[in-house]
């Protein structure tokens, strides 16, 4: 009997384990932001190191070319304001920068292999390869996808990205202005935009008086030039290339957007939300992949461009409102952004406006001190 009342007591009472349990939960809550603080730090390593990527690709493109790519071969301000441009180019107009800078990061058998004449959403198999666009562009590449952007709601493009092309800011007159890009009897213009990837209007295609829209491709020899003659290069940022964004992260995470095209593959005329339609080699528009320093960094609603808008005010709206021109990322307080001269910066969401729309020109004369971005 007293050697049973001498015996030690074994395991924990219900009030240490609620204890314990309780000083683990305290334990866990504290380590878990700062184990997703260093997850976040690794995705944005990795986000940077693709920015880099794409510069040393953008820098190999114009050591070739002695220019940079154009946004799209056609295109004025949000909308498309040349007619006709189907295949004056003898290939199809709306393929994004991304997709140009393909030989230029190991990717030179993937550009090869798509039939330029056709959209890169195709179906048509290729003659060479017996493959189609569509199955070369069915996927997205490392390169040109940020770890931080989970897999985007209903991507419009089976080969989604998340990063856009610098086209810097434009403005909407009305009446058009001199200089401005228009149709002609259009009540409005667009001033030509100042970034660095710009569409061929911007760089200087305009319509030439006295010949008439449906015969300019035959009758006029100054309407359609040699590729390289509405191309910029290097040169055309005098802002200086250390102060002037070539590309930003433009994650497929937007709001009120919708679509009737998902994954590449038509759904009907019944729309669905969509996370966005950027994407390294498919583009329905040159607007598709061009990021605006007109629209503040992570603006995800606002109004969205259509054909069917014509009023000025309205127009105006989408360029300095429109989230498919904003720069957006995951990244906690900004975004990622490449410049010209291939270093790449974080900048702040809350950057001042002017400084940002300074950083988006390539030549507005800015004097931006280094400690303001």
């Amino acid at each position: 009997m007293t050697r049973s009342l001498r015996r030690r007591r074994s395991g924990f009472t219900l009030i240490e384990l609620l204890v314990v349990i309780a000083i683990i939960a305290v334990l866990i809550g504290l380590l878990l932001p700062a184990v997703q603080a260093a997850r976040e730090a690794a995705r944005r390593m990795q986000c940077t190191n693709n920015l880099k990527q794409m510069g040393l690709a953008v820098h190999s493109f114009h050591d070739i070319h002695q220019t940079l790519p154009n946004m799209s071969f056609c295109g004025g301000g949000c909308e498309d304001t040349n007619p006709g441009m189907q295949n004056i180019y003898y290939r199809f107009r709306h393929y994004p920068v991304a997709f140009e800078l393909l030989p230029y990061i190991e990717q030179n058998n993937l550009y090869n292999s798509f039939n330029l004449n056709l959209a890169a959403t195709s179906t048509v198999p290729v003659a060479a390869n017996g493959l189609a666009n569509a199955t070369l562009a069915r996927s997205p590449l490392s390169v040109f996808l940020c770890p931080s952007m989970p897999p985007p709601l209903n991507p419009v493009y089976a080969d989604y990205a998340s990063y856009g092309w610098n086209r810097g800011n434009c403005e909407v007159n009305s009446p058009a202005q001199g200089g401005d890009i228009y149709k002609p009897g259009q009540a409005y213009g667009f001033t030509p935009s100042n970034g660095v990837f710009i569409s061929r209007m911007d760089a200087g295609l305009d319509y030439p008086t006295g010949v008439t829209l449906a015969a300019r491709h035959v009758a006029d020899p100054t309407w359609w030039q040699p590729d390289n003659t509405y191309r910029i290069g290097f040169k055309s940022i005098t802002d200086g290339l250390s102060n002037t964004i070539a590309a930003g992260e433009m994650h497929n995470i937007l709001k009120g957007y919708t679509t009737t095209t998902v994954n590449s593959v038509s759904i009907g005329a019944t729309p669905v939300p969509s996370g966005g339609p950027i994407a390294w080699g498919s583009s329905g528009g040159d607007y598709y992949s061009e990021g605006r320093t007109t629209v503040p960094m992570n603006t995800l609603t606002g109004p969205y461009y259509a054909r069917t808008i014509t009023d000025p005010a309205a127009l105006r709206d989408i360029l300095y409102k429109g989230p498919i021109y904003s720069f957006r990322s995951m990244h906690p307080g900004g975004c990622n952004f490449l410049l010209c001269d291939g270093s790449v910066k974080f900048l702040k969401q809350s950057i001042d406006m002017a400084t940002y729309k300074a950083l988006g020109s390539r030549n507005g004369g800015e004097v931006i001190s280094s400690d303001a971005y």
